[in-house]
């Protein structure tokens, strides 16, 4: 009993907490953590070409000669199966210079030029071919500067998006759930 009574009298004569002491040094920094896994690849693999100059050939109709259209290729070497299945292709057409760009995405439809202007393209594995009602092949204008030139962009895909589910269907909802009966 005497060393219970003798201990708490030397832990607080009044029972409060005594005032905070200085702070203490810092400590040494720890060992570094392991590396962490790999994130998905970002939009670093988007492709694109330089303002390309692309000539365009008359196509002709057999019996009389005339022209019927315009076709050009564009050699893609990075456009692959795989952006075909599951990327994004854009084309743009500049009217103007890569100095004083003048840009339209393609397909392009102008109906004040000569009374329509069409152009469209399709896409194949190495190459994106186009078909116009007029011959925009690339030239040099009046200030002897190029015109009319064509680029690309591939965009691969990155993650497949979630399935369209018909939630009216219950055995679609069940089957994408894995519900069971």
């Amino acid at each position: 009993m005497l060393f219970v009574s003798v201990f708490a009298a030397s832990c607080s004569k009044d029972g409060s907490a005594g005032p905070a002491g200085p702070a203490g040094p810092a400590g040494p920094a720890g060992p570094a953590g392991p590396n962490g896994a790999n994130g998905q690849p970002g939009s670093a693999n988007v492709i694109y070409s330089a303002w390309l100059d692309v000539a365009f050939l008359p196509e002709k109709d057999p019996d009389t000669g005339d022209t019927l259209a315009f076709t050009a290729t564009i050699p893609a070497a990075k456009l692959t199966k795989e952006i075909l299945n599951g990327g994004e292709i854009k084309v743009y057409f500049n009217w103007g210079t890569a100095v004083e760009p003048e840009v339209d995405p393609l397909p392009l439809f102008d109906i004040y030029i000569g009374g329509g202007l069409s152009c469209t393209t399709t896409f194949y594995e190495g190459e994106i071919f186009m078909i116009s009602n007029f011959d925009l092949s690339s030239r040099l204008n009046q200030a002897n500067a190029k015109v009319f030139q064509f680029r690309y962009i591939l965009i691969p895909g990155g993650t497949t998006a979630r399935q369209a589910i018909n939630w009216n269907d219950y055995k679609a909802v069940k089957a994408f759930l894995g519900l069971k009966d």
